[in-house]
């Protein structure tokens, strides 16, 4: 996958040697985890190491968001379209998930990557199902998801949106 660049941001491909940023800007704050389903709390640099090596896939692959060279997000596709995202509690609220989002989808669709983009919300996550939702997902059954770092399972919010987009 190649870099895009967005107007404020830099997504490029996850690797090994941003685990450190990913850790110290995401993955050590509660708040920020317990809107995932598999990031473990509490979240060691090992555990984020881990996941930063493999890449989160190869297949649509996960990326980090860099503001003025700072990782402030990642956003990625897996293999089955699960589509998903987290954010640096610092960086809520100024757009940035929808900014990296779009670009992200708008590369999966340059690329000709036919289907559907799926998304879970955790219910007491709505800003991120307004993120969505300004992405032109569509909302489905309600259901429950496992959060690793809560260590249960909560109610969730499922999310559809074809490629292409019309």
């Amino acid at each position: 996958m190649t870099e895009i660049a967005t107007q404020r941001l830099i997504l490029r491909p996850v690797a090994e040697a941003d685990a450190d940023a990913v850790h110290s800007a995401m993955a050590s704050d509660f708040d920020v985890v317990r809107h995932t389903g598999t990031w473990p709390w509490p979240a060691t640099p090992e555990a984020t190491r881990g996941k930063c090596a493999v890449g989160f896939g190869t297949q649509g692959g996960w990326m980090v968001a860099s503001l003025d060279g700072r990782i402030i997000g990642m956003v990625g596709m897996g293999p089955d379209g699960d589509f998903g995202y987290m954010l640096a509690r610092a960086a809520w609220g100024q757009g940035f998930a929808t900014e990296m989002a779009q670009a992200l989808i708008g590369h999966i669709e340059d690329s000709g990557s036919p289907g559907a983009l799926k998304a879970c919300v955790f219910d007491d996550n709505p800003a991120s199902a307004r993120v969505l939702a300004k992405l032109g997902f569509s909302e489905g059954p309600a259901c429950s998801g496992h959060c690793a770092a809560r260590g249960g399972d909560f109610p969730i919010r499922t999310f559809t949106l074809a490629l292409p987009r019309a």
